[in-house]
């Protein structure tokens, strides 16, 4: 897939987090299996303004013509992703989330793969 089509689907996954986490965060504690409460609803929608940012900044470089915009986006992002499906695995493993995480890793780890792809194919070659 092209940096556009990556980053449009990206960008509308995050809104649709962004929407989730400030919106309906019981949601997601029902998908990972826990208990909410007063400092799980503050911190959902402090995340969620996360990813309305990520989702803002994959929109609108999506029709860079920059490589090195793209490149910068591709490792920020991909990396962001790719941390969350690792803490998404480790927090399973220790029973602090439910095998509902496991659907957010699947997800982390698509777009994680698909931006890194996009990296490694715009760095320059040795």
């Amino acid at each position: 897939m092209s940096f556009q089509q990556v980053s449009t689907i990206a960008s509308l996954l995050f809104l649709l987090l962004f929407v989730t986490l400030v919106l309906v965060p019981e949601i997601v504690y029902w998908l990972f299996k826990m208990q909410g409460n007063e400092l799980g609803d503050f911190l959902a929608k402090r995340a969620g303004m996360l990813f309305l940012g990520l989702s803002i900044l994959c929109f609108y470089s999506r029709k860079t013509k920059s490589r090195e915009v793209e490149k910068i986006v591709s490792l920020s992002v991909g990396t962001a992703m790719g941390a969350m499906a690792l803490l998404g695995v480790y927090e399973l493993i220790w029973g602090n989330a439910g095998l509902g995480i496991l659907v957010a890793v699947f997800i982390e780890v698509l777009i994680a793969a698909s931006f890194f792809r996009l990296w490694l194919d715009i760095r320059p070659s040795p």
